[in-house]
Order: structure tokens, then C-alpha cells, then sequence
């Protein structure tokens, strides 16, 4: 660290600024926006890393990935020693795979993930991501009431990511508990109890996961784990570590992330009524709806990268070895690229400009499965539920966490047993 305080000079909101205070959590778009206005890229002297919130400066470090390394993204506290044995080479998730590590190793691994998560893959599973939902929509759809993320936004990500990966069903609570204890892990504020419960999670997925392996190495499947066994070629073969490491991070990916992204966009669309009636009288406008939603409440705030250099960024200079954290979320409110920031444009035309899925060589992996899901869940809900609506006098209540934006349960309402409304939506939302 340079000598001089690296925050010395700025405005005081941005000199005192704590990205884990519980009101910025639920609210970050004013500081956000006050950061791209006076200083795009500052030090954060209460966390001990620097900030970039402008979108031009985020892309040009998300597409150096020599300077911006993304080898130490994920940083844990170490293992507790009553589960070292059980955890022998640390946590599932820090082994280094798609999120934390760099070309040509991230090229490596990449390549067999994407084997089984192209968009052409991703359709072949629509039939069924189709199913699952219904299922679920079914336990409820004549209740009148639910809480739609336990219920729906929950369970609908997870049973798909499971099924891809080729998990038995029977095992699907564990792999909600475990992919829920892996994202916890991100979040600094983890008190020790609660600290020691998640790792205890990982130890229990680790298990799992090496029987797991053993089996597919036996007996392939047509799955997704059997296909990161397999690796294809000889020079592409993934290690045990890896498979692991990989399979936890499409755990959050395709698990946690989605579930936000689909609260996110009901309620958004049910706040205001005019939206959702727009997009019911024409379903087309289901497509844009997603890729406005992603934009103005992105699920992923932002992921951390490491200088490897002396580098300068946004008229910044950031000394080698810095931790930069690059907020996605605050480059989709960046007013130089999107007029009127805070605004729910469904005719916007530059929404995908949008940096909800990364940029660069990490772009995330799981985004046509991602967008699928979101289609497939609001079609069938617009389809079922035809005067869905927010339930009156409902706490917002937001996860106290640095990285993720959305909310822990969302009350809905519905009459029951009204008919559709005239006219299928059918599948036109792409």
C-alpha cells in the first residue's frame, strides 16, 4: 500500500464509505452514482480495497486479464481444524476454476464446462426446466397466496442446475443447503457460528461430490458431472479438485444468482401494474422485461480482481498486488451509457449493454440457462396467475451481503381458479 491514505482527497461520502453498511446493502445507487460523478475508481480505506464503479473503466479492466488477474478472487478464512481432514486441500469452491482463475488455464477448464451449457444445450433442456416449474407452480396455484421466493424462485434453479450436473432427486434438499452455504461464504460479516455451519456444508459437499466422481469415472451418464469427468480430450482432463470446485461454482451460479434474478424481476414487474400488463398484452416485450430487470437490479454486485502490476485506471493509480473490485451493478446505472439510470424502460435501446453476466473472458457461463428460466418462469405465471399481484403492507428484507441483490421473500397474491386470460402466451419471449 502506497503510504499516503488513498482516499485522502475524496468527498466525504465516498472517504467514509462502507460497502457492508446495512443501509448502502439495500439501497447502493446514490453512492454508486455520486462514485461515477466525482471518482469512478477510489479506495475504500474502511475495507481495504479499491472501487470502480464507471462501466468504461470496469470493461477495460475485465478485458486485461494480465493486469487484472482473477487468480485470488475468492478469498476464504482458513478451514477449521476440527475439519481439516474432511477439507484436506480447503474449500470446494477457492480450488482454482471458471471465477478464480486466468487464461490458459481458465480457457482450459471453460471449454469443458461449455460443452454442456451452450445455448443449443439449453434449449434441449427447456422441456424440462418447462416441467420443473409447472411442478411447482402446481403445489401452489390454488392457494391464492405464497411466498414466491421460498416456494418458486428457490427451489426452480437448483432442481435444474441438479438435474444438468445429473444429481439424484432424492439429494435435492442437501444440494439447496450446500449451494446456500457456499454463497454465504462470500459474505465477510459471517459471524463464527454460523461461519463453522457453512464449512461444515462444504465438507459435506466435498464427500459427496469425490463419491460422485468415482461413480461417473465407473459408470458415465449422460449428464453434465460425467462430461467434466470424461474432459475429452487427454490434455483437457479436469482433477478431482477441479470437477469440484467447478460443479460449487455452477452450484452459485446457476443456483443463488437466479433465485434473486427471478424475485427481482416479479417484483419489479408487479410494482408497478401498467409493466406487467404490458408485457401480458404482449408477451414479445418478455425478453426486453429480463434484459431491463438484469440491468437496473443486477443479482451480482460485483466480483474482486488483483493487479498483477502497477496499473493506472480511470486516471487512478493502482499500485501492484491491489484488490479491485469491479461493481457490475453499478456500471448498468452508469448514466453516461444509460440514460435515466433508475428508470424501467421496457423500449430502452441499449438494454443488453447491460454487464449483469461479467464481460470479457469471464462472462458468465450460466447466462442462456439463466435467461431461460427467467422466460420460462414468467410465461407460466403470467399464463396461471392472471391477476398476480404484490400482497399488501410486505417488509422487503435484502440479505446482508456484499455481493448479492435480492430479496429473501416476496409475498404475492392471485384469485384462484380464474381462467387465463384469452390467448396463450406461448413462447414468443425470446
Amino acid at each position: 500500500m502506497p503510504n499516503r491514505d488513498p482516499s485522502a482527497g475524496l468527498c466525504p461520502a465516498l472517504h467514509d464509505y462502507d460497502p457492508f453498511a446495512p443501509d448502502h446493502l439495500a439501497d447502493p445507487y446514490p453512492l454508486w452514482r455520486l462514485s461515477q460523478r466525482e471518482a469512478p475508481v477510489f479506495y475504500v480505506s474502511k475495507a481495504g480495497f479499491w472501487a470502480v464503479t464507471g462501466q468504461a473503466e470496469i470493461l477495460e479492466a475485465a478485458r486485461n486479464n494480465e493486469v487484472f488477474s482473477s487468480r485470488d478472487s475468492l478469498n476464504f478464512r482458513p478451514v477449521p481444524e476440527h475439519l481439516s481432514d474432511r477439507l484436506p486441500n480447503g474449500f470446494p469452491q477457492a480450488y482454482p476454476s471458471l471465477i478464480n482463475s486466468d487464461p490458459p488455464e481458465h480457457s482450459r477448464i471453460r471449454k469443458i464446462a461449455n460443452r454442456s451449457l451452450t445455448p443449443r444445450h439449453v434449449t434441449v433442456m427447456e422441456p424440462a426446466i418447462r416441467e420443473i416449474a409447472t411442478s411447482l407452480l402446481e403445489s401452489f396455484v390454488d392457494d391464492g397466496a405464497v411466498d414466491i421466493v421460498g416456494r418458486f424462485a428457490v427451489p426452480l434453479p437448483v432442481t435444474v442446475i441438479a438435474r444438468f450436473l445429473g444429481v439424484d432427486e432424492n439429494d435435492l434438499p442437501d444440494f439447496q443447503r450446500w449451494s446456500h452455504a457456499a454463497f454465504l461464504m462470500s459474505n465477510p460479516n459471517l459471524d463464527e457460528d454460523e461461519f463453522i455451519r457453512c464449512a461444515t456444508c462444504h465438507a459435506e459437499l466435498n464427500e459427496y461430490l469425490q463419491e460422485r466422481i468415482a461413480e461417473r469415472r465407473q459408470d458415465p451418464r449422460d449428464d453434465l458431472l460425467s462430461r467434466l469427468v470424461d474432459g475429452g480430450e487427454e490434455t483437457t482432463q479436469l482433477s478431482n479438485e477441479q470437477i469440484i470446485s467447478l460443479t460449487a461454482q455452477l452450484l452459485i451460479g446457476g443456483n443463488v444468482t437466479t433465485t434473486d434474478l427471478l424475485g427481482n424481476l416479479l417484483l419489479i414487474l408487479l410494482s408497478e401494474p401498467e409493466r406487467l400488463q404490458a408485457v401480458r398484452s404482449n408477451p414479445a416485450l418478455i425478453g426486453p422485461a429480463i434484459e431491463e430487470v438484469l440491468r437496473i437490479k443486477s443479482s451480482i454486485r460485483g466480483l474482486f480482481r488483483t493487479t498483477t502490476r502497477e496499473v493506472e485506471l480511470g486516471g487512478v493509480t493502482l499500485p501492484e498486488g491491489a484488490t479491485v473490485w469491479l461493481l457490475w451493478g453499478a456500471a448498468n446505472h452508469d448514466e453516461r451509457i444509460f440514460p435515466r439510470p433508475d428508470e424501467f424502460e421496457l423500449s430502452r435501446p441499449n438494454n443488453k449493454d447491460h454487464l449483469a453476466f461479467g464481460k470479457g473472458t469471464h462472462f458468465c457461463i450460466g447466462a442462456p440457462l439463466a435467461r431461460a428460466e427467467l422466460r420460462i418462469a414468467l410465461e407460466l405465471l403470467l399464463e396461471r396467475l392472471p391477476d398476480l399481484r404484490l400482497a399488501d403492507e410486505q417488509e422487503l428484507v435484502y440479505p446482508a451481503s456484499p455481493v448479492s441483490q435480492g430479496v429473501e421473500r416476496l409475498q404475492l397474491e392471485w384469485t384462484p381458479g380464474q381462467p387465463a386470460p384469452s390467448g396463450h402466451l406461448g413462447r414468443v419471449g425470446r
